[in-house]
């Protein structure tokens, strides 16, 4: 009895001793930067939230405990380092060995493999090499085609379920949409998700997408080797092969298309469209002399699908909420759509008359600002670096905040007014406004993502007037509804005062409004 009372007391202690001593001298190089007291074990898990909107706000409220600087806290024994200092951002986002992402990319690793978001190494430097062409001008003209036909279909949508001043969460639906473009896109493939939002592959990806996130905050399923023991764990495994037949099997179909030839014989099926899908363009790419093989096709189809339609649905979602609660500015909006477009302003915009949407520019720049569609990058140091005499040893997680970035007052200034004009005057350093990352692992699909939100909202700008879900929440001063990126004593005494339809914010790999996004729709005549 005794001795079973002993080594229970003893043995966790012991522990805790082993793994204390192995990271002391860690901790002495850590700890010479600013952060929060850790304790043994936990180290500052306690600090830091329990879900994504807590997360955020307490990332927040220590950046301005020190000094809107960067900030180290331990997960357990593993140190991280928030970055917000331009040149501590400037040294990581330009080097060409500090590529290794963090650990939370390894949720997506079953469901991405190592495509060109969760890969390193000389694979990354090839297949980033090989895939920068797939975005060019031409290409992207062909793509902006598609994001029209769907833009169309969003508006008779839109019109239905706006009609009679009904409230719409802007937010669910415009994911619908973006699922339609990147399936398009990607693949040359039809899956009508704004019709048929519960058919399997839908809801698939949804779930994909939810189990990520909530994974990230759970100390047990954020590990993919336990999280085969939680109960949840054989819906993922379902939902993860649905999501990997289904695109293996559109790869393999068309691999045999091209390999036939036949592939611009069919009429009628998924093979019949004109432009090159994303996926075509890979099957004509090389890397080493040989073309990609499936399992790479396969990784890179996949990681555009989840990057270019889970990103662009928070920069849509948001872009056009922010039109509903400011008036003046979708004035500004409307008026450069009627001088653009001409008397016929509720056709499609081809892709030069989106070039000369130069107010639209600003007002998406704003957007990005305060509502970053990724918040945070997450880097790994398989060294130990010396970044602008700071020492960031090996195994270190680096979280490059560029959510705070936007409500930095020292470039910003009044950073909670929406300004769209601000960026003809107020010029960010390279590294101070960086929504799309920057150096050579920044977003390569950057002007697909730009080119599609421009085309959503600007169609629906000349088809809609875009309100609040209630006429108060109108904001005539420029103020945003945002608690977001307050001292702690503002945004609480805020919060106070909250309404039930300001958004609840939550970052992951993607910004979301936990509660949805808003708005009612009055048609333009």
């Amino acid at each position: 009895m005794w001795l079973l009372l002993y080594a229970l007391v003893v043995c966790p202690l012991l522990i805790v001793v082993y793994f204390e001593l192995s990271v002391l001298k860690k901790r002495r190089i850590i700890d010479k930067i600013k952060g929060p007291t850790a304790v043994p074990v936990i180290g500052n898990i306690h600090q830091l939230g329990s879900n994504p909107t807590e997360s955020l706000n307490r990332v927040f409220d220590m950046w301005h405990d020190y000094e809107k600087d960067n900030f180290r806290y331990w997960l357990g024994y593993q140190p991280n380092i928030l970055i917000t200092n331009p040149k501590h951002l400037e040294f990581i986002l330009n080097s060409n060995a500090l590529i290794q992402k963090s650990d939370l990319y390894d949720l997506l690793h079953p469901w991405l493999g190592l495509g060109l978001l969760t890969s390193t190494g000389s694979k990354w430097h090839k297949h980033r090499k090989m895939i920068t062409p797939s975005f060019h001008f031409n290409i992207l003209q062909d793509f902006h085609e598609v994001m029209n036909a769907n833009s169309s279909k969003f508006i008779q949508q839109l019109k239905s379920l706006a009609a009679g001043d009904n409230i719409i969460d802007f937010q669910d639906l415009a994911q619908y949409l973006t699922l339609d473009i990147i399936c398009d896109t990607a693949m040359g493939v039809t899956i009508n998700a704004m019709e048929h939002d519960d058919s399997t592959i839908v809801k698939a990806i949804k779930y994909m997408c939810y189990n990520i996130n909530m994974r990230a905050f759970h100390p047990i399923k954020r590990s993919n080797l336990l999280f085969r023991l939680a109960p949840d764990y054989p819906k993922y495994a379902r939902t993860l092969k649905t999501l990997k037949d289904f695109t293996n099997e559109i790869i393999a179909k068309r691999i045999e298309a091209h390999r036939s030839g036949s592939a611009k014989q069919h009429e009628g099926d998924e093979f019949s469209r004109k432009k090159m899908a994303f996926l075509d363009t890979l099957l004509s790419s090389t890397i080493d002399g040989r073309p990609l093989n499936q399992q790479e096709i396969y990784e890179e189809v996949s990681t555009f699908m989840f990057e270019g339609h889970d990103t662009t649905t928070s920069g849509v979602a948001f872009a056009v909420y922010l039109v509903s609660r400011f008036p003046a500015e979708q004035r500004k909006l409307f008026e450069e759509q009627q001088r653009i477009m001409g008397s016929n302003w509720q056709r499609d915009a081809n892709y030069q008359e989106i070039a000369q949407m130069k107010y639209l520019d600003l007002f998406i720049k704003e957007a990005q600002r305060v509502y970053p569609s990724v918040p945070f990058i997450g880097r790994f140091t398989e060294k130990d670096y010396v970044i602008n005499g700071t020492v960031m040893p090996k195994d270190t997680t680096l979280d490059l905040a560029l959510v705070a970035l936007g409500y930095d007052d020292r470039v910003f200034k009044e950073p909670h007014r929406f300004r769209p004009e601000r960026f003809e005057t107020e010029k960010p350093g390279p590294f101070e406004y960086v929504p799309f990352s920057a150096g050579p692992r920044n977003c390569v699909g950057q002007k697909f993502a730009l080119l599609e939100i421009k085309t959503v909202v600007s169609k629906i700008v000349r088809c809609f007037e875009v309100l609040p879900a209630v006429d108060e929440l109108i904001s005539n001063d420029g103020l945003l509804n945002t608690y977001m990126g307050l001292p702690k004593i503002q945004r609480e005494e805020k919060e106070k005062h909250r309404h039930k339809y300001d958004p609840i914010l939550s970052a992951v790999l993607t910004l979301k409004s936990e509660n949805g996004l808003h708005i009612r729709l009055k048609e333009r005549k």
